[in-house]
């Protein structure tokens, strides 16, 4: 690791130092003395990276209450900051920027799909953000400033760009046999309407291939298909009961399908602090382990050069914050936003609660339903990622 900045942040290894000291147990005065001094000299050298950001990061606020982080935009008296947490304010929005001076805002326009929303404010201009096309490695270092050049958090990449939006996704329609032994997926059901429908594929077909990469399972099937979009055609190599044959399918979007409640992973989300109350469904995001409070929401990210790589846009759980990059946040403000006065903040995905009934009488089990057992496996991927992300932050490093 060449740069003197991301090797301090490895020292350092912490996302939020201030935080992370009144974490730390029995703490010996002499010991204390040494996270603070590598705190500050963290936070020395960050600030040079983040201070021209810094004077386009602005705070909203409704009365004493502080909303969300900011963006400034445009000529200088447009904000973009984070819709859901601005739209109910119980009074008038008001913007403060690096020297803490005042402006009266309001809302102009909003985003909804991406819930965000434009103010305007009022008074002298402040200083437009200056968006940077580079788009950050996976593991690359990033950090969001405060107003007065402080960090507000920082992080890596962890996952690179990708649609959070279930129906926006390539969907190929069939089901998985999970007592199937051997090379390639075998297909239990087929969806009508669907791609793999329309290309003739049957309940017992066995999918070997998926392009010129072999398929050994589920979870490689659903691998070989990341990147592909809705509308596009992929060949598949298939075994049948008449041999071996390669058909062409054109995907499909995903259905939306309802998340089943699991309180324990609603419980692991929530540790480590508050989240967004939107924070999911983005059409095009980065994700870091950094983490901001929801109300440092919608204010620049940079990475170790000081360039603005997006906006935060969601503190989804203690590993997982969401970043909008800056080509997909300069395209949304190429678009007219909705008008506020319609606009309404989109429901976040409401689980669907699983219990049993509570009965002395012995229960039969159901006949497995296709549709519950697809809706169990999603929730099964979204543990199973989670899990992954914290295993990733208790890896040491090399």
């Amino acid at each position: 690791m060449k740069h003197p900045l991301a090797k301090l942040l490895l020292i350092c290894a912490l996302p939020n130092l201030a935080a992370a000291q009144d974490e730390i147990p029995l703490l010996r005065p002499e010991e204390r003395a040494v996270v603070d001094a590598q705190s500050e000299a963290l936070y020395a050298t960050l600030k040079t990276k983040l201070a021209t950001a810094a004077q386009s990061t602005v705070r909203v606020w409704s009365g004493k209450k502080r909303l969300a982080y900011g963006t400034v935009i445009g000529d200088g008296r447009q904000v973009l900051t984070k819709w859901s947490e601005v739209a109910d304010a119980a009074s008038s929005l008001v913007v403060d920027g690096p020297n803490r001076e005042a402006h009266d805002a309001k809302i102009i326009g909003v985003y909804e799909e991406e819930d965000l929303a434009i103010l305007e404010i009022n008074g002298e201009a402040l200083k437009p953000i200056a968006w940077s096309n580079e788009k950050p490695a996976l593991g690359a270092f990033l950090a969001a400033p405060q107003p007065d050049g402080r960090p507000a958090a920082f992080g890596v990449v962890s996952v690179l760009e990708r649609n959070l939006r279930e129906t926006d996704l390539a969907f190929l329609g069939i089901g998985s046999d999970l007592q199937h032994k051997g090379p390639g997926v075998r297909v239990s059901e087929v969806q009508p309407n669907t791609g793999a429908a329309v290309a003739g594929l049957k309940e017992g077909d066995i999918v070997l291939m998926v392009k010129e990469r072999p398929i050994s399972g589920l979870m490689e099937l659903k691998s070989a298909l990341t990147g592909t979009k809705p509308g596009e055609t992929v060949p598949l190599r298939v075994r049948t009961n008449g041999g071996e044959k390669t058909i062409s399918v054109t995907l499909s979007k995903r259905p939306e399908l309802p998340k089943i409640y699991n309180p324990r992973l609603e419980q692991m989300e929530r540790m480590g602090g508050k989240i967004s109350r939107i924070r999911d469904s983005f059409t095009q995001v980065l994700q870091s382990d950094m983490r901001p409070s929801p109300d440092q929401i919608g204010g620049p990210v940079v990475d170790l050069e000081g360039r603005v790589i997006g906006i935060t846009v969601a503190r989804a759980d203690r590993t997982r914050s969401f970043i909008m990059p800056s080509a997909a946040v300069v395209k949304m403000l190429a678009n007219t936003p909705n008008d506020p006065s319609i606009a309404k903040v989109r429901e976040p995905e409401k689980p669907v609660m699983a219990r049993a009934p509570k009965s002395d009488a012995p229960q039969v089990p159901k006949a497995p339903s296709p549709q519950r057992m697809r809706e169990h496996l999603l929730e099964m991927e979204r543990l199973m990622e989670f899990m992954r992300e914290e295993m990733r932050s208790l890896e040491p490093e090399r």
